[in-house]
Formats: structure tokens, C-alpha cells, sequence
């Protein structure tokens, strides 16, 4: 069983308010998320040297602030140790890569995150591939032992709806067939897949609505329309859009009137990121 999910934790999934008795139970990852910065702050209280997280903030990006400004806040609730650099957008490769050797180099430093996505005039996978993999508390590289965190609080999401997962059909819809592939050896008893969002709409709506699991991650609010899911199945939303001043996920809530479980946005996936994020420092600070 992988470390980052060999937590072991109850079901999560309290009934929502003023529903009706055919609606989803929604998967609430805040309380969930809570209960593991719990465990991990009695831990790390007791460590002679508490881990350190760096992070990188490339440009100016609103959203990427106040994803800094959170983690920040989750460091210091569990007792991580928590540095900022921030850089401007016209800051040059070259001054990246000294801030991440300079990190890499020190000692107090547990682990690095850059905060994703960087300006587009920036190659990410050549400055991610400058983080020394034992700091890489993204999980990001080829050797490294760390489980993305975004991948780790999935599973985490799911597991805590006390489903039987064994041969259970997990579909995983994104743009990327990189994100799906962490979930196939973590999620062994279950038959994953990955779905391109490029398919046909006759393929998507095939594959989508047969799957007993799906998880969505297309940047496409509210694109996972009731008639594209399966009756009494799981939906992990990943999806985080503007609409209007609000943030809304990849799935329209309106599948609440077929689907078993989903996980709502906000308050889903994105505090069980963060949490399972600090799980990683833990980790690497353990060593």
C-alpha cells in the first residue's frame, strides 16, 4: 500500500442540507482534509527538526497568489516551516534555476514546489526537472518516490465514501493522459482508463456513462451533463473555472439526481491537495 495512502480514515460524506433523498452525497473534502492536518500536526509537533517547504511563484497570476497564500496558511496550522520566493515574469530561466539550486543545495529546505502554471514563455518541464528529486514534493519526477498529491487526495476522496472498489471501471477524463497514469498502479483492484476529451462526443458519452468512477479534469465548466453518467456512480470533479465571479467545476451539480457520490467545487479535491501536499513534506522530512 503507498504511503500516501495508507492514512487511514472514516468515511467522510455527511448528508447535504435541504436535499432530496435521491440526491448525491457530496464527498466534502474540507472536513476530510482537516482530519489529516490533525494527524500530521500531532507528528510533526513531536519531530526535533520540523520540515520546511520553498515555493516558487513565477509572474503575477491572481489565482497562483492565493493558491501560495493557502498552502502557506496550511503549513503553519500543522507546524511546516514555510518560505515564498517570488519572481517577476521577465526574471529570465537563469535566475529560476539559481533560486531552485540555492534551495536545492539547502539543507533546512524539506521540499520545493513551483506553482503551477508558469507564463507561457517559460519551458515548465525543464524548470521542474531542475528540482532535485528528493525535494520534489510534487511528485513531478521520473525517480521520485512521492505520489502527486492531487492523485493521493483523489483516492483519499474516494476511499472515504466506503465504496467496495474491487473491478469497479474508474474512467479518467482529462487533457492530459500524463495525469491518468499514477492512478492505474495505485488503484490495482480497480480497471482504469484514460479519456481524451478530443474523443468523439458518442465515445465520451459511451465511456463516461458507463464508468462507476469518473474523474473529470478538462477545464470545461460544467461540461458532465447528467445523460454522460451512470446511475449510483462516483464523480470527482477537478475542475476549477470562473464563471461569473464564482468558481465552479467540470460537472454540472445537476447530476446529483443520478450519480451515488460527487465532489463538489470548491471544497472538494482542492483542500485535499493541499493537505496531502503537506503529507509529502512530512515524508521527505522523515526521509
Amino acid at each position: 500500500m503507498p504511503w500516501a495512502t495508507s492514512i487511514e480514515h472514516r468515511a467522510f460524506c455527511p448528508e447535504p442540507k435541504a436535499k432530496s433523498p435521491m440526491s448525491a452525497k457530496l464527498i466534502d473534502g474540507k472536513i476530510l482534509a482537516e482530519k489529516i492536518k490533525l494527524e500530521l500536526r500531532g507528528k510533526i509537533i513531536q519531530m526535533d527538526k520540523k520540515p520546511a517547504l520553498a515555493s516558487i511563484l513565477i509572474g503575477n497570476d491572481p489565482s497562483s497568489e492565493l493558491y501560495i497564500k493557502l498552502k502557506a496558511k496550511a503549513c503553519l496550522e500543522v507546524g511546516i516551516e514555510f518560505s515564498s520566493y517570488f519572481l517577476s515574469e521577465d526574471c529570465g530561466e537563469e535566475k529560476i534555476f539559481e533560486v531552485i539550486d540555492f534551495l536545492n543545495k539547502d539543507e533546512q529546505i524539506t521540499g520545493i514546489l513551483i506553482q503551477l502554471p508558469l507564463p507561457k514563455n517559460f519551458d515548465t518541464d525543464k524548470i521542474i526537472a531542475r528540482i532535485s528529486p528528493e525535494k520534489d514534493v510534487d511528485g513531478f519526477q521520473p525517480q521520485s518516490k512521492i505520489i502527486s498529491p492531487t492523485v493521493s487526495g483523489i483516492i483519499e476522496l474516494i476511499k472515504s465514501t466506503g465504496e467496495n472498489l474491487k473491478n469497479k471501471k474508474v474512467v479518467i477524463l482529462s487533457n492530459s493522459e500524463k495525469f491518468a497514469e499514477p492512478f492505474k498502479p495505485l488503484m490495482r483492484e480497480c480497471n482504469v482508463s484514460y479519456l481524451s476529451p478530443k474523443a468523439s462526443s458518442s465515445e465520451l458519452k459511451a465511456q463516461s456513462s458507463s464508468a462507476d468512477i469518473l474523474i473529470v479534469a478538462v477545464g470545461k465548466p460544467k461540461s458532465i451533463k447528467t445523460d454522460m453518467v451512470k446511475k449510483n456512480s462516483t464523480i470527482i470533479d477537478v475542475g476549477i473555472n470562473k464563471i461569473a465571479g464564482k468558481t465552479v467545476g467540470d460537472v454540472d451539480p445537476e447530476v446529483d439526481k443520478v450519480v451515488a457520490y460527487r465532489s463538489p467545487v470548491p471544497g472538494g479535491v482542492g483542500p485535499m491537495t493541499i493537505a496531502m501536499l503537506l503529507a509529502n513534506v512530512y515524508k521527505m522530512a522523515r526521509g
